[in-house]
């Protein structure tokens, strides 16, 4: 292979998929990336980027220069969160002091497709397709058809027995915070200078035929005012509704020369919100992993080490978190617990 490029195919043009792209082309890879839809998405609510989340976008290339304009916002000053009761009982308040990069995810992966050989209209529906490449890239999401060929149908997404609604109502509110209820929480975050993005969650079976506002004034309507000034803002044609899935702990994260990214290797709860952050991470690292002068095949390797038990653990802890914030036994005891948690933090604040 002297003088020639290595190649790789990617299916998924997703934020997975796309970040591996620009970290295997800034490494001298040639790329294509099969994506089975017709074009990017033009929808979804901003994403908070983690410290390493941005280290992983200047790693491959879209550093600080490019993270302005439209679709990108910086949070900073003292926005401040609450944690709440139904009833508008706050149990835990916190000062504020946030500096955060935020990013709506078309934006996003607006900025990850630049300069990417994307073949849109492309599912992967035989094997054969992927042959020829020195490198093949499971960013196919939670449920992976190329996580389910390497490892088999034992290793589906598995649902969590909870749905969620999501999404961003023009304006800022007067405040944030999540809200916590046996089986079910609300979640209000901001989303740049003049916007806020929301979240709710409930514990059932499957998902609900829209229309969706009517659900969430259902669950949600009779709770504080904080949440209901946010209720009577949302469009119903800005929601978005969906199961929610993790994906079982894997042996690997790779298999000959394929690799797994993103949802295809760890999809998580939202609870955490780690899980677009995570996805960077995982294109970066694997980006600069197969530059290794030792090889691909320990390039893979290195991969797998650095990024499996980190993923796998922010899976269990995002999915205990959504099972202690809609906890049913014992809500009452935790609620006191935290309450007594927020008192002394709020009589250590006022003693300095």
């Amino acid at each position: 292979m002297d003088g020639m490029a290595r190649t790789a195919l990617i299916i998924g043009a997703g934020i997975g998929g796309l970040s591996t792209a620009q970290a295997l082309q800034r490494h001298g890879w040639s790329v294509t990336v099969l994506e089975r839809s017709g074009a990017l998405p033009r929808s979804g609510t901003m994403l908070g980027m983690w410290p390493a989340a941005l280290k992983a976008l200047d790693d491959i290339g879209i550093g600080e220069t490019r993270r302005h304009g439209e679709g990108w916002a910086d949070i900073t000053g003292a926005t401040a969160t609450a944690l709440w009761t139904p009833a508008g009982r706050a149990l835990l308040r916190r000062p504020g002091g946030v500096n955060l990069k935020m990013v709506s995810r078309p934006t996003l992966l607006a900025t990850l497709s630049e300069g990417v050989d994307i073949a849109f209209g492309t599912p992967v529906s035989d094997p054969g397709q992927l042959e020829n490449a020195d490198l093949v890239v499971g960013a196919d999401g939670t449920f992976s058809t190329t996580r389910q060929r390497i490892f088999g149908d034992r290793f589906r997404a598995r649902p969590l027995g909870a749905v969620a609604w999501r999404g961003t109502i023009d304006g800022t509110v007067r405040e944030y915070g999540e809200t916590w209820a046996p089986g079910a929480l609300f979640g209000i975050t901001p989303a740049g200078p003049e916007a806020t993005n929301w979240y709710a969650s409930v514990r059932a079976p499957g998902t609900f035929e829209g229309p969706h506002l009517s659900h969430l004034k259902e669950h949600f309507g009779s709770w504080h005012n904080a949440i209901g000034e946010v209720l009577t803002r949302i469009d119903e044609d800005g929601i978005l509704h969906h199961g929610l899935f993790e994906t079982p702990r894997l042996p690997s994260f790779v298999n000959g020369n394929t690799a797994l990214v993103g949802d295809a290797a760890h999809a998580m709860a939202p609870f955490l919100g780690r899980g677009a952050c995570e996805t960077l991470v995982d294109g970066a690292a694997l980006g600069h992993a197969v530059t290794r002068p030792t090889g691909i095949d320990d390039g893979l390797a290195n991969y797998d080490h650095r990024r499996r038990t980190q993923t796998q653990r922010l899976v269990r802890a995002s999915r205990q978190v959504g099972k202690l914030a809609m906890l049913d036994t014992g809500s009452r005891a935790r609620d006191a617990a935290i309450g007594a948690i927020g008192t002394v933090m709020m009589a250590k604040a006022g003693s300095h």
